[in-house]
């Protein structure tokens, strides 16, 4: 569960990453273009902003979660 819990916290902050470099210098990173498909028009780096805080707020949970047996 942690291999797939840590998996999603490194897409969400690399999706946020992308966003910010997207609204930056206008170019999708092509790794993850799936993720442009999350993105409102006029609320790019909001959501961005959300996805890095969401994909820390995953990673700690994570690292903080029991060891499985």
């Amino acid at each position: 569960m942690k291999g797939i819990l840590g998996f999603i916290s490194f897409t969400f902050i690399f999706g946020g990453l992308q966003g910010i470099v997207h609204e930056a210098f206008g170019k999708w990173i092509p790794l993850m273009g799936f993720m442009k498909h999350l993105y409102v028009d006029g609320y790019e780096i909001y959501i961005s902003i959300a996805l890095i805080i969401l994909g820390i707020a995953v990673g700690t949970a994570v690292q903080k979660a029991p060891k499985e047996q």
